[in-house]
């Protein structure tokens, strides 16, 4: 699975459109929550969990506290300066910014995955559903 499949694999339809509505009345912070959820029952279930989320809307930071399989202690990853960027008659776009990471050998994988595009500069959001979310919490 790639890390754009996390933003692009969903159903389509009437299942959707009600968590579409449904995610909308949520208060912020249960959002949040909801997408720490998801994320940890998906991509992140092999290895391990995203303990604590925070994203800071008005300084473009998110923070993820992360218990990983095999790691005796948490590990935070750190996301500054990120971008929702929507070009004209095209899905909007993620685009991570700077990528830090509490564990010297993650912050070099980190760096290897961004050198190499498998972590792209931007990853387009191609799924309503997902739109909806990004552009919620972000």
């Amino acid at each position: 699975m790639q890390i754009s499949d996390f933003f692009n694999s969903a159903g389509h339809g009437l299942v959707d459109t009600a968590k579409m509505v449904f995610f909308r009345m949520l208060p912020r912070g249960a959002q949040i929550e909801q997408v720490r959820a998801e994320i940890n029952q998906g991509v992140l279930k092999p290895y391990g969990k995203i303990t604590e989320l925070n994203i800071d809307k008005e300084n473009r930071i998110i923070r993820a506290d992360l218990d990983l399989k095999g790691e005796p202690e948490r590990l935070q990853i750190t996301v500054i300066h990120y971008r929702l960027v929507q070009p004209e008659g095209e899905n909007p776009q993620f685009e991570f910014g700077r990528l830090e990471a509490s564990r010297e050998w993650l912050q070099a994988l980190l760096g290897t995955l961004i050198k190499k595009n498998i972590i792209p500069a931007r990853l387009e959001i191609k799924n309503q559903l997902h739109q909806l979310v990004v552009k919620s919490i972000l």
